[in-house]
């Protein structure tokens, strides 16, 4: 009966509560315009550092039981230091703290708000608090660094530095698969390549770049290197999302129906490419991965049935972030061991964003996994093709790349980063539409003293009764 109570309360929420409580706190804000240097710099250390200087571990409660590592200690510094910084701009300007409650960033914003207060459930309270905060501090760090008005014309540009500190910190390990003849997938990371192919749209479908024959050829090194398979088959959601970022409807509705076919695909391909054994030799030699690998989906298709069975019962989740860091607190770690090894213990994330909101969250994360999927492609509706492009591409990469990373559900990464600077095009571009409607809007003439009049005696008339 709870479980039915609380279904019935959340489906309640996104359709009443969620709309008027969008329109309520939904505010009309200029650009920040922020100076540049700081925020980039310290989002794009604490996004690499880890890559740079890290103490691994071996058990997954590790940090429960024996505490910090070093490299903890550093990302808790820089979590400080930047909200540090955050502190000191909002002293001198309260308005950017208002930033975030700027369509579209709204419904990421009250995502983050539902993140913390599942704290009150969590399986592991401090840690679900602390990532909601890291959260929360990174993600206006990353509207500081976008939200300006020429974002459209310099989206480009701020992508290629995070490409290019991504490369610099990786560049030991590029040097040594290089050397070994390994191209593809030479600094695996399964985030950067959303990054990579966000710079590579933003030079496409944005304003005309001088850079911009450097700028494509920088982003496909980059999704490359990174060589994520997910990433490479999410490539497949280009086609729909230019059809979805058309203006006619027919259009619009087949990149819809295209879109549900694609994400069955890519499903079917992910746990189901073993039932194919010459594709799956062909994508091992082009992806140069092992066959193994590709057919098993690095695992998930093993894990992700004990990862559900372990969230199930959870219709709240269990905590944001904690959910996924510390599943083995929901199911018994010997059970666990006996049906997928001594390794599957160690399972730290569920390397699926809508697990990861599932677990998080429950129903509310699964609410708001489409929520902030859907809402920037309607935002962007009313902007200029190149940006409902640009979202559109962006959003569907996003959602099936997302189908083995934890996206936006899990912690702060440089898939929130890429989200945040959509957004924040979509929001310039979405206000430049809407100075140029007003342009064109024909002018009204005032109106004459004699109809000033009758508009009076009208009033006069409504105002007060008949004697």
């Amino acid at each position: 009966m709870l479980n039915v109570l609380i279904a019935v309360a959340v489906a309640t929420w996104f359709t009443i509560a969620y709309p008027v409580l969008r329109r309520r706190l939904a505010v009309r804000l200029p650009s920040a315009d922020a100076p540049v240097f700081w925020p980039l710099a310290l989002t794009v250390v604490f996004a690499f550092m880890p890559l740079v200087f890290t103490v691994p571990r071996e058990d997954g409660n590790a940090v429960l039981e024996q505490g910090l590592t070093a490299s903890n200690v550093v990302t808790v510094v820089l979590t400080g230091l930047t909200a540090l910084y955050l502190v000191v701009k909002i002293a001198a300007d309260r308005r950017i703290l208002l930033l975030p409650f700027a369509m579209p960033y709204l419904p990421f914003t009250l995502m983050i708000a539902m993140n913390g207060v599942s704290a009150a459930w969590s399986i592991v309270p401090t840690y679900t608090l602390y990532r909601t905060a890291e959260l929360a501090v990174f993600t206006l760090s990353s509207i500081l660094i976008f939200d300006r008005p020429d974002i459209r014309h310099r989206l480009a540009d701020l992508l290629a530095i995070v490409t290019l500190a991504w490369l610099v910190s990786v560049t030991p390990e590029i040097l040594k698969n290089l050397a070994s003849g390994i191209v593809f997938s030479s600094a695996k990371n399964n985030m950067m390549p959303l990054v990579c192919a966000l710079l590579g749209f933003a030079t496409v479908f944005g304003p005309p770049n001088r850079r911009r024959g450097r700028y494509l050829v920088l982003a496909a090194a980059g999704f490359i290197i990174a060589g994520s398979a997910a990433s490479t088959g999410a490539l497949i959601a280009v086609g729909p999302a230019l059809m979805i970022a058309s203006r006619r409807p027919g259009i619009r509705l087949a990149g819809v129906i295209l879109v549900l076919v694609s994400i069955v695909v890519f499903l079917f391909l992910m746990v189901g490419l073993s039932s194919f054994p010459a594709l799956l030799d062909a994508l091992s030699v082009v992806l140069q991965k092992p066959r193994e690998e590709l057919a098993n989906a690095t695992g998930r298709g093993q894990f992700w049935p004990t990862f559900i069975a372990a969230t199930k019962d959870h219709l709240l989740g269990s905590g944001y972030s904690a959910a996924d860091r510390f599943v083995q607190l929901l199911i018994p770690t010997t059970g666990l061991a006996d049906e997928l090894g001594r390794d599957a213990v160690f399972i730290t994330s569920s390397h699926n964003m809508f697990l990861s909101a599932w677990a998080g969250t429950g129903l509310v994360g699964l609410g708001f996994a489409l929520v902030t999927l859907i809402e920037p492609i309607r935002f962007a509706s009313r902007a200029d093709r190149g940006t409902r492009r640009l979202v559109a591409c962006l959003i569907l990469m996003l959602a099936l790349n997302g189908m083995t990373t934890p996206g936006l559900f899990q912690d702060w990464n440089v898939n929130v980063l890429a989200y945040v600077a959509v957004l924040a095009a979509a929001r310039a571009a979405r206000r430049e539409a809407e100075a140029l409607a007003r342009l064109d809007e024909p002018a009204v003439a005032p109106p004459s003293a004699d109809e000033v009049q009758r508009e009076r005696r009208r009033a006069i008339g409504r105002t007060w009764p008949a004697a």
